[in-house]
């Protein structure tokens, strides 16, 4: 085991002693937790909701235990929240957001946890179409402060079209896969779970106003 898992292990043990994780469902394969997001985002976009139990008896289910089948690492913006876009309720996603749908060590991190310890199988990179992030980062301005390091982390890509409306959507879906191969890349667990096929990593761009996620995939 590496000192990494042993780390992961100890913290584990601290937040769920006397607490055991709920065996209810089998986790699904990644190509299966995959489709299970396509669906939910079909119902979002097309307006016909699933009914989601949110009530004291699911959020007592989930008080000795969480298993998400999917990680988002989603930008943000208050326009796209990962739980209605994939019509998913509570205790089905693992949910982390940042400005750029970015990468960093405390990320990737929490990526690696809900992996190793939750054996969620899908890992989605999602970018949405006219990104602040992006659009600053195609400006090609050095910001002040925490701003300026953000921006830093955000890959538009080269050989862009001229025009910028040409040019962010295609920064975006570069930025994403900028992104997706940064998690492996940085992350031994990641690599070999991927590598094992127990853990997919994909991307996708949301359009903010059909409501669908484009799936994305490098050349």
């Amino acid at each position: 085991m590496s000192r990494l898992q042993n780390i992961l292990t100890g913290f584990t043990l601290l937040l769920f002693a006397g607490a055991s994780i709920s065996q209810e469902a089998a986790l699904p394969t990644p190509d299966g937790a995959l489709q299970l997001l396509k669906a939910g985002n079909e119902r979002f976009a097309q307006g016909k909701l699933a009914a989601r139990d949110i009530g004291a008896r699911r959020r007592a289910t989930l008080a000795k235990g969480q298993k998400p089948f999917a990680i988002i690492l989603g930008c943000a913006d208050s326009r796209v929240v990962p739980e209605l876009v994939f019509d998913q309720g509570l205790g089905d996603l693992f949910v982390l957001r940042v400005a750029g749908n970015i990468t960093d060590p405390f990320t990737i991190a929490s990526i690696e946890y809900a992996v190793e310890h939750f054996h969620t199988p899908l890992i989605v990179v999602l970018g949405h179409e006219n990104c602040g992030a992006v659009t600053a980062a195609l400006i090609k301005v050095d910001f002040p402060g925490n701003l300026g390091l953000l921006i830093k982390e955000v890959h538009v890509g080269k050989d862009l079209p001229m025009e910028r409306a040409a040019a962010l959507p295609v920064a975006v879906k570069n930025n994403v896969l900028f992104h997706v191969a940064e998690l492996p890349k940085h992350s031994p667990l990641l690599k070999e779970e991927a590598a094992r096929k127990k853990v997919g990593i994909v991307g996708g761009v949301y359009r903010l106003t059909s409501g669908k996620v484009e799936w994305v995939e490098g050349k």
